[in-house]
This record gives structure tokens, sequence and C-alpha cells, in this order.
């Protein structure tokens, strides 16, 4: 059975005292026996030795009392500060404790305890610096743009950051020590790990995911040695993006191709045909120079709206702002279109109401109206179009409501891309570039407001915007 610290202090004290006292009351006894020995008088009897004897056992053992006494409490108080040591030992270094060691008095047990509040210090401040260097690294892997995985030898998880977890659509990051081969349940990925473990060298593949949704990710699988096992770091950059716009651009420029090749070789085709005999052809050639004339006009409108669009959409574009009555603006341009709509038979109105001031860019916005009104118009047979416009709290709204062919529901989120035409063959017969609706829905969107379409087959069409009638500080 192991002793206590005290009880050790007690009994390795208690010895020395026991022992001491012995050899007092041996030196007693000693000194004593030669003094009855060398008795001076031998007339006089001998003293009996009994009753020194018993004297100097009596004062033994009250020494021998006394000093455990004081054994005890010097034992007692040094255990205490021992104790007290031990207790300031174990908790250094733990999470919301810290501890400090009685200095006083400055004995061995003082420096020792003034040792321990040093350490203290130092390992507090060493692992201060470890957490704001872990935090900091938190922090850059958090708002990492790329998903970034350290993977150990034996394909577990040591850490995943919140990219990562989110390019594979996981709810949330991977526990440390769960298989990586779980969590991601791609069997790419798996071989990646693989190849780069086995060859030694970093390993750069690109992989398509198709499930929940479709994504081109760009894989670096990288051996950071040691081992064997290798650990990996896997890094997942997202490439769906960059494909989208780089697909969009291909398109744009296809479009574009098309839609200029169209007018160009009419005009040639038309050219052609009068530099060989067509000016002498006085039936046909006002009919020919009439088709170029309007080819022409087709090149211009589609050059015009490339310019408009591309302007819109700089980095830097902001509207030109000034207070104007939207309504104002509306009224003219109805009044400039109900030529076109007379023409076809159609009945152009504008719901009255009073002035809707805001502030904006008035030339943009009369072409976004221009164009509403103009996309109704062209792909309305017959029935009418209306218009109206007001404000709702901080904003104005205007819609344009016509009676034409609607458009199916898979169509309409496409209808404010470029050169998208849900009929293609009667959109050209119209003369329409195809940049309307993408030229009214940047310039809404760089006023801050938002565009909205509902529509059905056979039951026509309305468009909508609302902008807000106070410019944002940062534009005043």
């Amino acid at each position: 059975m192991a002793l206590s610290l005290r009880a050790r202090l007690t009994l390795s004290h208690g010895i020395v005292v026991v022992a001491v006292a012995a050899a007092l009351t041996l030196l007693a006894l000693r000194a004593e026996w030669r003094w009855l020995a060398q008795w001076p008088d031998p007339a006089q009897p001998r003293p009996a030795l009994a009753p020194y004897l018993l004297d100097s056992l009596v004062a033994a053992l009250g020494v021998v009392v006394a000093g455990l006494l004081v054994v005890l409490s010097l034992s007692g108080r040094l255990a205490r500060r021992v104790q007290a040591l031990e207790r300031v030992a174990r908790g250094i270094g733990r999470e919301g404790l810290s501890p400090r060691a009685v200095e006083a008095p400055a004995d061995e047990l003082g420096q020792l305890g003034r040792a321990l509040n040093e350490m203290e210090r130092e390992m507090s401040a060493r692992l201060e610096a470890l957490e704001r260097e872990r935090d900091g690294r938190e922090r850059i892997l958090a708002h990492m743009h790329d998903g970034v995985a350290l993977i150990d030898g034996a394909g577990r998880v040591v850490h995943v950051n919140r990219r990562l977890a989110l390019l594979l659509d996981a709810s949330r990051p991977a526990e440390p020590g769960m298989l990586f081969q779980e969590f991601a349940r791609v069997p790419d990925l798996d071989v990646f790990l693989e190849e780069a473990r086995r060859d030694g060298q970093a390993v750069e593949r690109e992989v398509r995911l198709w499930s929940p949704r479709a994504r081109t990710l760009r894989v670096t699988a990288t051996p950071l040695g040691g081992g064997p096992p290798v650990p990996v770091l896997l890094v997942l950059h997202d490439l769906t993006e960059a494909e989208l716009l780089q697909r969009q651009r291909q398109d744009f420029v296809a479009n574009v191709s098309h839609e200029l090749r169209t007018p160009l070789t009419s005009l040639r085709g038309y050219a052609e045909t009068l530099l060989e005999g067509g000016l002498e052809d006085a039936e046909h050639r006002e009919g020919f120079v009439r088709v170029i004339r309007d080819q022409a006009a087709r090149l211009q409108a589609l050059v015009e709206d490339l310019l408009v669009l591309a302007d819109l959409e700089r980095p830097d574009a902001t509207p030109r702002r000034e207070r104007f009555d939207l309504r104002d603006a509306v009224e003219r341009q109805v009044a400039v279109l109900q030529g076109a709509a007379k023409s076809s038979g159609l009945l152009l109105e504008l719901a009255p109401g009073g002035s809707v001031w805001l502030d904006g860019d008035r030339m943009q916005l009369e072409q976004a109206v221009a164009n509403l009104l103009d996309n109704a118009i062209k792909y309305t047979e017959k029935g009418s179009v209306s218009v109206r416009l007001g404000t709702n709290e901080s904003k104005a709204w205007f819609e344009v409501k016509d009676s034409g062919p609607g458009i199916p529901a898979e169509d309409q989120p496409r209808v404010f891309e470029r050169f998208y035409r849900v009929d293609k063959a009667r959109s050209r017969s119209k003369g329409g570039t195809g940049l309307g609706l993408s030229i009214v829905k940047h310039a809404i969107q760089l006023h801050g407001g938002d565009l909205s379409l509902v529509s059905a087959p056979g039951a026509g069409s309305t468009f909508r915007f609302q902008i807000p009638l106070e410019s944002p500080p940062a534009a005043r």
C-alpha cells in the first residue's frame, strides 16, 4: 500500500527524532553511570541508578513526543506546498486554467514555484501564438475559392475546408478520421490520390461531376512526402463558370457572325445582280435597291444594338442619372410607335395616370421602353398592346401587355439572352436583331431594378420592370 507524501515525510522525520532522542538518552545514562562509578565519598551510600534511568527515559519520551509534533507540523506544511505545486504543474497547458504557484518563502520549493510560473507564462505565449496561427490558417482555408483537403496515408481525412464540401455537394465538411472515399463518393478522385502516392509527384486532371448537378473540376493531388504511407494534399478548382463563359463567348461570336452574314450576303447578291445587268431591268431594279436598303438598315440596327449592349456590359458602366418624368418618356415612345401599331392593325394604348419622377439615365430607360413596345408590336398579330406605369412605395414600375401568341415556359428563362429567339424564322422576317430584350435587361440591372415576364401560349405576354425612384447614395 503506497503511503501519502505527508506520511512519508512524518515517518522519515519521526525516525530521525526517535534516533536523536535515543542518542541523547544513552548519552545521559552514560554520564550518570560515570558519575555514580566515581562516587567521591565511600562512607555515603551510592544512590540507586533506577530513578535516574526513569527520569532519563521520561525526558527522552518527552523529547520524542515534542519532536514528533514539530515534525508532524512541518511535514504537513511541506506536503501541502508540494501538493499545491503538483496541482499547478498538472494545470499548466489545460484549456481554461491559468494556475499560479506560490513563490514564498524563497526556499527550494519557492524557487520551484517561480520556475513553474515562468514555464506557464512561456507555454501560454506559445499556445496563443499557435492558436493565432491555426485560426489564421482556418480563415484562409475557409475563404479560399478552391476546395482543399489533406488526406493521410490511410485515406482518412485530416482536414477539409467548406469550399471542397460545397463543390462535392456535401452538407458539411468531413470530420477528421473519416474515410475520404466515403465522404466524396467520386471514384476518379480515389484514382488520382492513389496515382499521386504511387508516382510520388503531383497529378493534375479534369473531372466532370454529373450528380446532383453538373460541374467541371480541375483536380490537383500532391504527395507531401514522408511515410509510407504518403499523405496527399488535394485541391479542387471549379471550372464550371469559366467553361460557361467560354461557351457563351463562342456562342456570341457564332451568333454575331451568323447575323452579319445574312444581310451581307443579301447586299452582295443584289449588288452583283445589278452590276450584271439588273440596272437595265426597269421592272425589278427598284425592288433590288429596296432590298439593299432594307438589309443595310438591318445591318446598321444590328451594329448599333451591339454597340449599345457593349456599352451596357462594361464593368465600369454607370447610368448618367438625371431627374425626369418616366411618364413623359413613355408617352413620347408610344407616340413614335403608334404608326407601326396601326399599320399592323393593333390598338396601342397607354393607361392614364400621374407623373412618375425618378433619378435615372433617360436615354437608357427610353430605349428599354422602346424595345419592349417594339417587341410587343412585332410579335402581336391582332388585338392590342396596353401600357401601364406607376409607383409602388420607393419604386417606379412599367409594364407592357400584349395579346400575342405567348411564350412557352421552357423558353421564358432564355428570352433575355443575346440573340435568343423563340421563333427564329418569324423574328428575322420582322427585322429583329435578337438583342432588344438583352439591352432592356442590362439597362434595368444598371439602375438596380428587376425585370420579369408573365406569359403562356395563347394568352399573350406581360413584360414588367421596376427600378428605384431615388438613386443610391454612392451614385449621386
